[in-house]
């Protein structure tokens, strides 16, 4: 166990502490929110002992990467992302550029994942840090990586779920409920220091014990102006969360709600634990507790086992439910999940085609759904200025996986700004407005 309440996986070097002399560190994040706020703790506690960052890897002493290994397609390009950074080593290794690197470490879910694999892989990188083990007390803001406005907060740690096709368990452990007054803590130094969204995520955040009374308690601290929920699986959703947003005015009417399918003989085989009716009903409830909620979901396709048909069923539930948002991937083949063995792998040319026919169905219903806003106000959190205007979200919009509202207007607001614009005409994914 390091310092930092990871996993040591594999390490040349006996902790984080031992590295001496070292102040200037390049830090590289890959995959998920949940990755991201692992980074932006480790870069906490590193300013803690004195480190500064740079964006150029050519002038650090201290490179650090912290992997995804959650399919072959992340493990590829975390592999790739370190031996490109391996170049700016110091002499002595293979130096192809100029840098002065020191220390190169590997973080994250691929050292976990591939313990023994990694450093015959990598014979580069000096150290291997696994996945957190432990949480932690705040004693101050972590380094965040995000834009000031809004900060991911991880409320628990694992999955316990054990879906089939899912290595998370393996690399992230059982399921573990964070603290409550620890995450409190962490909100409210966000808070002080600007952050106006809070995100919490977690590989299960409808699993944590305590949600309702930790979103109920996170809207009381000041600064605090939007609070969204990520990663809630349809199983685990209560009547009292369902209540909660709907009550609180400070947490945005937009639910994460990954399904994965909707074909009862695939949701059995995927170990979802619901059923297509059930799902059906709890899409209703939450529609019915929740007037106006943007909801967002993402599905697999091409899982083994999925027929013409059982794709169909899914196209057809699709574009009856209509959400607001949607995601869509083809299955990923991953050792060590159950699924891997599963008799029925289908051909990456028939994923693909039932992706693109998905995704179609997919950007009619958004056109539709975008030019139903036309001539509504709504409030943006602006991010971006632009020629002529600028850009930002709503809070039907998550950051970096969903839309954004672009806005004429004669003068530029502040990033972070919170203001209300008439929307005037609609792209697919994307809102066009004017400022109120």
């Amino acid at each position: 166990m390091c310092s930092y309440g990871h996993t040591m996986c594999s390490c040349k070097l006996s902790r984080l502490h031992d590295i001496i002399n070292v102040m200037k560190a390049h830090i590289v994040s890959l995959g998920c929110p949940k990755n991201l706020a692992d980074t932006e703790l480790l870069m906490g506690q590193l300013a803690g002992d004195g480190y500064t960052f740079t964006d150029d890897p050519a002038e650090a002493e201290l490179i650090l990467v912290n992997t995804c290994a959650f399919i072959q397609s992340a493990t590829d390009e975390a592999i790739a992302t370190i031996r490109e950074l391996a170049k700016y080593k110091v002499p002595g290794t293979r130096n192809q550029v100029p840098g002065k690197c020191k220390y190169l470490i590997a973080a994250g879910c691929l050292p976990q994942r591939y313990k023994n694999e990694a450093p015959k892989l990598l014979p580069e990188v000096d150290a291997f840090i696994g996945t957190p083990q432990r949480f932690h007390s705040y004693k101050a803001a972590r380094v965040k990586a995000t834009p000031p406005w809004f900060a991911y907060v991880k409320i628990a740690e694992g999955c316990s779920n054990r879906c089939t096709y899912c290595a998370v368990p393996g690399i992230r452990g059982p399921f573990r409920a964070r603290p409550l007054n620890d995450i409190l803590k962490e909100v409210a130094l966000l808070a002080g220091a600007g952050v106006k969204e809070v995100i919490f995520v977690a590989q299960d955040t409808t699993a944590y014990p305590h949600l309702p009374k930790l979103l109920r308690l996170t809207a009381k601290i000041p600064g605090v102006r939007w609070i969204r929920l990520m990663y809630a699986h349809p199983a685990h959703i209560s009547d009292e969360l369902l209540k909660t947003i709907a009550a609180e005015p400070k947490i945005v009417k937009y639910l994460d709600l990954p399904i994965q399918h909707c074909n009862g003989k695939i949701l059995k085989r995927m170990h979802r634990r619901y059923s297509r009716r059930s799902l059906e009903n709890i899409i209703a409830k939450i529609r019915r507790l929740i007037p106006n909620i943007a909801l967002r979901t993402s599905v697999i396709v091409g899982f083994p086992g999925e027929d013409e048909a059982g794709f169909q069923e899914l196209l057809r539930f699709v574009r009856q439910v209509k959400f607001e948002r949607l995601g869509a991937f083809t299955y990923q083949r991953e050792k060590g999940t159950p699924a891997y063995r599963m008799r029925g792998q289908l051909p990456e040319r028939i994923k693909k085609r039932r992706l693109d026919r998905l995704m179609r169905a997919q950007a009619l219903i958004a056109q539709r759904l975008g030019h139903k806003m036309i001539g509504r106000t709504i409030e943006i959190l602006v991010e971006k200025a632009v020629r002529g205007g600028f850009t930002g979200r709503s809070s039907m919009d998550a950051p970096e996986i969903d839309g954004s509202v672009i806005v004429s207007a004669r003068r530029s607001k502040t990033p972070g700004e919170f203001v209300q614009v008439r929307v005037t005409s609609a792209r697919t994914y994307d809102l066009l407005g004017r400022m109120t």
